[in-house]
């Protein structure tokens, strides 16, 4: 059974394209999808330019949403958080 599962974010320090490489490689280790949403905004984490596109976007103070949607979604969801944490 599919789940949809979400955690706000907030921003506390600048998204760089290095953390962008680590959040497409966290979203590679789950059987999930994971998209990052803001202000009617959603980019899919598989995609590099998205992300970067996404993280110029934000700036401190600012907050988006991870959500994670698969069978493990609340489980890849707190891996995602922990290992994707600034």
């Amino acid at each position: 059974m599919k789940q949809i599962c979400s955690k706000k974010v907030k921003v506390t320090a600048k998204y760089t394209v290095n953390k962008a490489l680590e959040i497409m490689q966290s979203a590679k280790k789950i059987n999930s999808q994971l998209f990052l949403a803001k202000d009617g905004i959603t980019v899919h984490a598989s995609g590099l330019s998205q992300l970067v596109s996404f993280f110029l976007t934000l700036k401190e103070g600012d907050s988006f949403l991870y959500i994670v949607e698969g069978a493990d979604a609340e489980t890849a969801l707190n891996l995602i958080s922990k290992e994707t944490a600034y």
